[in-house]
């Protein structure tokens, strides 16, 4: 048996092992992480250092193996914090109006050319698009600012 698949039958009963004790002394555990906070990241911030190419590495493999396992938890986030995210989005909008603005025509005045060659190289495709947009049900539309 090799060492990697060795402890993979006590999985289960490590983990809740694990989460018995921590939910034992949650107040201990807190306590001691307070206390020694600097020393403790300061160890996490060395083992990251000195093994930063094995963990990417690991990180890289473990996502390219589980790709749908990663799709899915994060279609599921989404889905459970929608308005969250939304609401977050929005207010990030509004309070950097001016320079997303500022963004914006600088993106534009920066790449007018190749704007350009798009359109020119894309022309039907865009007709075809706009034609599209304009034959929708007028009850499909969002209604106009009358103001």
């Amino acid at each position: 048996m090799t060492a990697k698949t060795r402890h993979q039958p006590n999985k289960a009963k490590t983990a809740a092992r694990g989460k018995a004790y921590y939910q034992a002394n949650k107040a201990k555990i807190k306590a001691y992480y307070q206390a020694n906070k600097a020393k403790i990241s300061a160890r996490t911030k060395a083992y990251y250092q000195a093994n930063k190419e094995s963990l990417a590495a690991k990180s890289k493999a473990y996502r390219r193996a589980n790709k749908e396992k990663i799709a899915a938890r994060g279609k599921a986030y989404y889905q459970a914090n929608k308005e969250k995210i939304a609401a977050q989005h929005k207010a990030y909008r509004q309070t950097h109006k001016e320079e997303m603005a500022a963004k914006r025509k600088a993106y534009h005045r920066a790449n007018k050319a190749k704007a350009k060659a798009y359109y020119q190289a894309n022309k039907e495709k865009i007709a075809a698009q706009r034609r599209a947009g304009r034959q929708t049900k007028p009850s499909t539309r969002r209604p106009r600012d009358s103001s």
